[in-house]
């Protein structure tokens, strides 16, 4: 199939390029677990050890020329680093959710303390009643310590004899013991209200998205205070505006996220139009400015369009320096012709009434190629010779699939077609025959 081709090349710059790429994606994505698991308070040192150690071993795979398996592991690597933001803000959230339900438990403790001080009349000192009315989880545990021991009798029964607590010990054999706290804890875990816990879970994804939830505080202090056979109605209009707030915030990040990745590959891309959305999408990380998804579709399109100008650009240097190798004539400046014209005609310097006709790679990454005749098209042509150098270019052509490959690329045909299935294309040109007049005529008029 030595006639007319249609072929796709991938140059290993082009691969290269895509690769570092990737990992541009993958430092972002790093970036934006660290900071989201430091917000959270989910991560330890050991754990961004390990993430650093993986990048490394990732960053080995393009100085070993890996470059499939790179790809490969990169998408899975950021996807593995995105569900584990996923993972670890849920179990922030549900920490934080059970920390607010244990601060609601010990604060009604408190209160239920107050009332059995106040009913056996005991005197509470002014500075214990500041204190089982603290707001601090820590304080108001220690304050109802103290006040249960209030409670106590003050000259307390005589302790339990030798005898009845081994009878109690042999009585009791193989059951579990359970603590106080342990009862008190399962206990209102069955009691839960429903819809204070989705409060609190809301409240919990509000701070590990790194929203303040203060705005909500007199809406739930008020809930709190309901009965809980209002609560649910209270609480309808509170969840609907924590759920919708939870929304945006996650659209947030998620939008954060995005430009984060986009402004790593913009980084490897030195045109003013990149350098210029490079400052914008610093500002809106820098302050929430309503245009992130804007300026991601920006990227987007920018980034697609540099990609595969640079990509058109290393095909066609890759071809005409393989060409070239192969004794095609490739001056200065045919590039800028190909992309200008569309197509760029080179001579076979062995056989100067030959040629190839290059075109297509700039719509498109499709590139043509065909054997053409360079001479008059109205002078009558020799059809064998034309045929035999249209064989002839069959296996020029495998030559350059070959140098290609050897290069790290990669040159694959699309269509192709017979020899002689379409007459030879004849470019216009000087004739090897005129060629040789021209310069037999020169030699003659030079001075003896």
């Amino acid at each position: 199939m030595s006639g007319p081709k249609a072929f796709r090349i991938v140059t290993r710059a082009e691969v290269i390029a895509i690769c570092r790429r990737d990992l541009a994606r993958l430092e972002a994505t790093i970036e934006n677990w660290s900071l989201a698991c430091k917000r959270n308070g989910t991560i330890e040192q050991q754990d961004i050890d390990k993430v650093m150690a993986r990048r490394d071993e990732l960053r080995r795979l393009l100085d070993a020329d890996r470059f499939v398996d790179l790809q490969k592991q990169v998408a899975g690597e950021i996807s593995y680093l995105n569900t584990d933001i996923e993972h670890r803000a849920e179990r922030a959230a549900q920490a934080e959710a059970r920390s607010r339900q244990d601060l609601r438990r010990t604060k009604a403790a408190a209160v239920a303390v107050i009332a059995r001080l106040e009913a056996s009349g005991i005197q509470v000192p002014d500075g214990l009643q500041i204190e089982l009315r603290s707001a601090s989880r820590d304080r108001l545990d220690a304050a109802v310590s103290k006040a249960l021991l209030l409670l106590q009798p003050a000259n307390p029964p005589e302790g339990v004899k030798a005898g009845q607590r081994e009878l109690a010990q042999r009585l009791g054999a193989g059951e579990g013991r359970v603590t106080l706290e342990d009862w008190m804890s399962r206990h209102a875990r069955d009691n839960a209200d429903p819809v204070l816990s989705r409060v609190d879970y809301l409240l919990g994804e509000l701070k590990s998205l790194g929203v303040d939830p203060s705005p909500f505080s007199a809406r739930i202090t008020a809930l709190e205070s309901e009965a809980p056979s209002r609560q649910t109605l209270v609480a309808d209009s509170l969840l609907l505006d924590l759920t919708a707030t939870v929304k945006t915030a996650r659209e947030r990040q998620r939008l954060v996220a995005d430009l984060r990745e986009r402004q790593a590959e913009l980084s490897h891309m030195k045109s003013p139009d990149a350098v210029a959305l490079l400052a914008d999408i610093a500002g809106a990380l820098g302050a929430e400015s309503g245009r992130e998804a804007d300026l991601v579709k920006r990227a987007d399109m920018l980034i697609d369009a540099e990609v595969r100008a640079i990509a058109a650009e290393e095909r066609r240097r890759t071809v005409l320096e393989g060409l070239t190798s192969l004794g095609y004539e490739v001056s200065e400046g045919m590039a800028t012709a190909w992309v200008k014209d569309g197509r760029v005609v080179l001579r076979k310097a062995a056989n100067p009434g030959y040629g190839v006709e290059l075109s297509g790679g700039a719509q498109s990454d499709l590139l043509q190629v065909r054997a053409i005749g360079i001479g008059d098209p109205a002078v009558a042509r020799d059809r064998l010779r034309d045929r035999d150098m249209e064989t002839i270019w069959c296996g020029e052509f495998e030559r350059l699939q070959a140098l290609v490959a050897k290069g790290g690329g990669s040159l694959s045909i699309q269509t192709a077609h017979p020899v002689g299935q379409y007459p030879l294309k004849i470019i216009p040109g000087p004739s090897p025959a005129a060629e040789a007049d021209v310069s037999e005529g020169l030699l003659r008029s030079l001075p003896r």
